[in-house]
């Protein structure tokens, strides 16, 4: 059943929880994406299934929570994230970031590291307007999506999505790659070779970044697009939660 709780921020944000005997998991969605995806889903369906605690939410502009996608960004996500983790878990957390969700996972690494044990990042996207937009933008392209405020972005699969002159500034002042992570809990990302939207290339050059911690590791899937919602993909995912799990 979907709950809601406001922000210091003034944001209301949807979310469902399931509370368990075992180690917290806290899945954060993608870009314009909700917390009723498949990935989401069935994380919560194996975390029930095994007595793992489980939380996941809307980030403002995004499913049942206020506010609009076109005039909210990234440092209103992050913010929506630390403060129901902060207010809603208790002990360390596992993070699950999917895309854009692994960026924030990453900036709360940085920032609260004391609620976390481990991470988890799907086809991770830190730093993606300024990296795969901006910086791959000409001259006359960047003025044109200042003039727009906006630009929109086909994908391979058919689908679109709009970003902000909003969101690409605000993520100058929230990047993650600029410099090391420290964190001393398991690192593990999965990639599919075949990201047509996050190159993999990425997540390699996101594991370089990483201090501190030992178990670090990269799971590469030659044909895999950008989703991993596929059924042996899901299983996969659950798969690395497990492993984690014993380690833990």
């Amino acid at each position: 059943m979907t709950s809601f709780i406001n922000t210091s921020e003034g944001n209301t944000i949807a979310y469902n929880q399931i509370i368990g005997k075992n180690t917290g998991i806290v899945f954060l969605s993608g870009y314009n994406s909700d917390m009723h995806g498949n990935k989401a889903l069935y994380i919560e369906k194996w975390a029930k299934e095994n007595n793992h605690s489980f939380l996941r939410f809307d980030y403002s502009g995004h499913g049942q929570s206020s506010g609009k996608l076109e005039t909210t960004c990234f440092s209103d996500w992050y913010q929506d994230s630390e403060y129901i983790i902060n207010k809603k878990t208790k002990d360390k957390q596992i993070l699950i970031g999917s895309s854009m969700g692994a960026w924030i996972m990453l900036m709360l690494a940085k920032r609260i590291p004391n609620k976390i044990s481990a991470i988890i990042g799907l086809a991770p996207a830190p730093d993606f307007p300024k990296i795969l937009i901006w910086d791959k933008m000409t001259g006359d392209e960047k003025r044109k999506l200042i003039k727009n405020r906006k630009i929109s972005i086909k994908y391979e699969d058919g689908s679109k999505n709009d970003f902000s002159y909003k969101l690409i500034k605000d993520s100058f002042k929230n990047l993650t790659l600029l410099e090391n992570i420290y964190f001393n809990g398991s690192v593990y990302l999965y990639h599919g070779m075949a990201d047509a939207s996050v190159p993999y290339d990425l997540s390699i050059r996101i594991i370089k970044t990483f201090t501190g911690t030992k178990d670090v590791k990269l799971l590469l899937e030659k044909e895999a697009g950008h989703r991993l919602s596929e059924t042996h993909q899901l299983q996969n995912i659950t798969d690395i939660i497990q492993e984690i799990k014993n380690k833990l």
